[in-house]
């Protein structure tokens, strides 16, 4: 048994692009990890490993359900839930994103690329926070509860719920690009990414990728891609 659940395996439903894509390509030397291959990359010269330490062991990745703690026994049901949520759509759907634009956050710390959802994705969003919500073990949001955060009574209703204050009808889609950002020039860094970030405000997936966070380890790993239903044929 896991004294502390909070030490233990953790998982994740995310967007990740495919390894050939450019966004992918560029997400991961933003972030200086590789999380499809598993690996280090060197990161361009405008960012320092210190400004990468919350985001970089992610990899890139868009959170659909967040990285909540669990039982390493139940990957079989949580991989297959993932599946029975994805066959409920519609057999020709799309996960789209648009309205791509840089954010600075948390004043100023947390650099992302925030995108809109279409509405199958944000319904399957909802769908697999629910449906997941009974695997969870501990939530990563316990300890910003007892600093005083999200004391909001929706907040407090979702956190009984789901294990996650965000999400659901004030769902923020994004990829996190820096995060903690400590240097003297965020103009500057808001003018790079902005310039780097402006041929991706649109994307377009037909798969979730399960992520997993081992006992022990830092970095995350892609356990595996799921895909939507095929489109019906004729």
């Amino acid at each position: 048994t896991m004294t502390d659940p909070r030490q233990g395996t953790r998982f994740g439903v995310y967007l990740c692009p495919p390894a050939g894509d450019p966004y992918y390509a560029l997400g991961s030397k933003l972030l200086g990890f590789d999380v499809r291959a598993g690996r280090a990359v060197a990161l361009p010269d405008f960012l320092r490993p210190e400004w990468q330490a919350d985001a970089g062991p992610y990899g890139l990745h868009l959170t659909v359900v967040e990285g909540f703690y669990t039982n390493p026994a139940w990957w079989p049901e949580i991989e297959a839930e993932v599946r029975a949520c994805l066959a409920c759509l519609l057999p020709d759907t799309v996960l789209t994103l648009t309205a791509g634009r840089v954010e600075a956050w948390d004043n100023g710390e947390t650099w992302v690329h925030r995108l809109n959802a279409n509405e199958p994705l944000l319904v399957l969003h909802t769908l697999l926070l629910a449906r997941l919500a009974r695997f969870v073990t501990a939530s990563p949001f316990e300890a910003p509860v007892v600093a005083g955060k999200y004391a909001q009574p929706f907040e407090q209703a979702r956190l009984r719920l789901l294990h996650t204050p965000r999400g659901l009808d004030s769902w923020k889609p994004h990829f996190t690009l820096v995060q903690p950002y400590g240097g003297a020039d965020p103009e500057g860094l808001r003018a790079r990414l902005t310039a780097l970030m402006s041929p991706h405000h649109v994307q377009t997936y037909r798969s979730v990728a399960l992520f997993e966070k081992r006992e022990g380890e830092v970095r995350w790993r892609v356990r595996a891609d799921f895909s939507l239903a095929p489109p019906q044929t004729a």
